[in-house]
């Protein structure tokens, strides 16, 4: 199991997407250009984390 808590990732997420229907950027054009945020937040941890294992 990777070390990331997936209440952050999901905290990490809103986050996101409240800094960026702050500057006018909804979720949708988020989600059109990246795919699914929190499966990349996700992803990007467990690399990270690969990384400092490795």
């Amino acid at each position: 199991m990777v070390g990331a808590d997936i209440i952050s990732v999901a905290e990490l997420t809103q986050k996101l997407f409240a800094d960026a229907k702050a500057i006018g950027i909804g979720s949708i054009e988020i989600e059109e250009e990246t795919g699914s945020v929190y499966e990349m937040i996700l992803d990007a941890i467990i690399h990270q984390e690969a990384g400092l294992l490795g």
